[in-house]
């Protein structure tokens, strides 16, 4: 039996729960403990610095006050480890790889993941490294494409690898297999699995399917999940969009799952208690094409909204899709992310919403915009601090505590 299989219902590292480690936050829902301070009409967010990385739609991975983020110039990808508190750069790692600005900015897309005293980065063409977080130095090396046979999807590798327990699950899209499960500290292959598919935009996300600990893979054509135990498919649903373009994190509760796309397609609630999906419901004209759903009391949280339609705030619940309140937001798109019961917001524009999402209704408590232009790139929070960035490297760091 693969050594990964012992550690499968491990999460991601020891990390405080104030630290932000991975894309979405230490358990991959986008949310953490605590209390921040909202009332910024009589006291604004401290700005404690602003720089720019280059360009890119990576967020920030934030652990013990080292802050990890990346970007593009120059026909160059920097991974850069900042001091959180001030901006001061503490190590800057980096390698040729081209920008390749297709109808936005360009840049890497993969949010960096920390785990321990290393911390994992991908580019677009699929340069995966584990780096020291001591001073940036290499530890290991491997490319999704020249050592494992993939093929990078039109916009770049974007799904963040995820570190659970001794291994890191990525998702190269091999031709033999979707899923490479690695050693994290070698980078040597333990398993794979999944098959041949077009490879999507989404992270891998793991839940409990029936007492097993599962993942599914957002595909650029299907959502898929498997048993981490065996490694053999739970469940399959086809979704195809335009361009294979799945990239918003996938929500399992109770046997369904909540899936969202752009480009005309919607959201779907899927039961998955049996091979074969089936939908329960489904709207084509409440999209995500690559904002971040929260889940939230049985319901779906966050900033829906396509190239096409403007940025809507909606609560959802997700058995029955009733909607209970959605207001507007700037932009087509947002991120978000909850800090006990405050929903902090990234609208596509820059700006920075704070506010109460009650099922009862939404009520604002504050906003500011430190950023321009297009931001992408998911908001995130780490001790008493939000962290954003647009995607032509503009980032800000606000103390909110």
């Amino acid at each position: 039996m693969p050594a990964f299989l012992f550690a499968v219902t491990a999460m991601v590292g020891s990390s405080l729960a104030q630290d932000w480690p991975r894309y979405l936050g230490p358990d991959g829902n986008a949310r953490v403990d605590g209390k921040i301070s909202t009332d910024w009409a009589s006291k604004k967010p401290v700005e404690l610095w602003k720089k720019q990385l280059g360009a890119g739609c990576t967020s920030f991975a934030i652990v013990d006050g080292k802050a990890v983020v990346m970007g593009n110039d120059g026909g160059k990808d920097t991974v850069w480890c900042l001091e959180a508190k001030t901006g001061d750069v503490i190590w800057k790692y980096e390698y040729e790889e081209e920008l390749q600005p297709k109808l936005y900015a360009g840049g890497p897309n993969a949010t960096p993941t920390i785990d321990g005293d290393v911390v994992y980065t991908l580019s677009k063409t699929g340069n995966l490294f584990c780096l020291s977080m001591a001073d940036g130095k290499p530890v290991w090396h491997k490319h999704y494409q020249s050592d494992f046979g993939g093929t990078a999807p039109s916009w770049g590798y974007s799904a963040s690898p995820i570190v659970r327990g001794s291994v890191l699950y990525c998702l190269p899209c091999a031709k033999d297999e979707a899923v490479y499960v690695l050693n994290a500290k070698t980078g040597e292959v333990e398993s794979k699995f999944g098959g041949k598919t077009k490879p999507g935009y989404a992270a891998p996300v793991f839940f409990d399917y029936q007492g097993t600990p599962a993942m599914a893979g957002f595909y650029g054509r299907e959502l898929v999940g498997y048993n981490l135990k065996t490694g053999k498919e739970l469940f399959e649903f086809t979704w195809r969009t335009s361009y294979d373009i799945n990239a918003s994190n996938p929500q399992y509760l109770d046997g369904n799952m909540f899936l969202a796309s752009g480009y005309g397609m919607g959201y779907a609630v899927i039961d998955v208690t049996k091979s074969k999906a089936e939908v329960l419901h489904k709207e084509e004209d409440t999209r995500m094409i690559f904002q971040n759903s929260i889940l939230i009391d049985g319901d779906i949280l966050g900033v829906f909204g396509d190239k096409n339609i403007d940025a809507e705030l909606i609560r959802m619940d997700l058995k029955s899709g009733k909607i209970h309140w959605r207001e507007s937001m700037p932009g087509t798109r947002g991120s978000s992310l909850m800090v006990g019961d405050t929903l902090v917001i990234l609208s596509e524009k820059g700006d920075i919403i704070v506010g109460n999402p009650a099922k009862s209704g939404w009520k604002e408590q504050g906003r500011v915009t430190p950023l321009s232009g297009l931001c992408w790139a998911p908001v995130a929070y780490s001790d008493g601090m939000i962290f954003a960035r647009s995607n032509k490297g503009e980032a800000v760091c606000l103390k909110v505590d």
